[in-house]
């Protein structure tokens, strides 16, 4: 998907890793040229990592050209969240049912719970399903800093979350999930509040103040 060593993989790896850390207020211009001195790049490649970006959804392209930190409204992020839910609750049914029906209480241990959630879906095989996958979790991404703040590290059962062998996904650990997102889903609207003041503090230099 990338060319390795090569500018345009650095300005893209460079540029999604900023967007997917929210480093940027919704809506603020990302302005080529001053990415290009940032990354010590000409501004081919800079150019090229912003409209791949931008096919993948996480950054905009303005209506008179240009482009712009995405934006991201409470209904906008309630909807990711259930889309996510989707693609996880698809991945449950594509794995093997002898695997789910033993994936309550084994499996390995993962270190996030975002980890776990791709290790399910890729373990379909589906190309499509782990592409929109991949998709959705990075514009969930720049609120994670957010749901901790808001929901806390252990707002559901984690040692069950964390736990999920490669090729399935058992009952209840797929409950964990949907409760884990419906949490989330109700608290949009603070998110994207907190997320806009996380990232002001950031901007200042200061602590982050939920």
């Amino acid at each position: 998907m990338t060319r390795r060593h090569d500018p345009f993989s650095s300005a893209l790896a460079s540029l999604r890793a900023r967007i997917e850390a929210g480093r940027d207020a919704p809506g603020q211009p990302i302005v080529i040229q001053d990415e290009a001195r940032r990354l010590r790049l000409s501004t081919t490649p800079v150019r090229e990592a912003l409209g791949w970006l931008c096919g993948y959804g996480l950054v905009e392209r303005g209506p008179t050209g240009g482009f712009f930190a995405p934006r991201m409204e409470a209904a906008d992020l309630a909807d990711a969240y259930r889309f996510r839910l989707t693609c996880l609750s698809a991945a449950a049914e594509l794995g093997d049912p002898q695997v789910a029906a033993t994936a309550d209480s084994s499996g390995p241990v993962c270190a996030s719970v975002e980890g776990v959630m791709e290790d399910a879906v890729r373990a379909t095989g589906s190309s499509a399903l782990l592409s929109a996958y991949q998709r959705i979790a990075s514009r969930l991404a720049p609120f994670r800093a957010a749901e901790r703040a808001v929901l806390g590290e252990d707002d559901i059962d984690r040692s069950l979350l964390l736990r999920h062998p490669p090729e399935g996904a058992g009952p209840r650990w797929l409950e964990g999930l949907q409760a884990w997102h419906q949490r989330r889903i109700t608290a949009a609207p603070r998110l994207v509040m907190v997320a806009g003041r996380l990232r002001d503090d950031v901007d200042r230099g200061g602590e982050a103040t939920p």
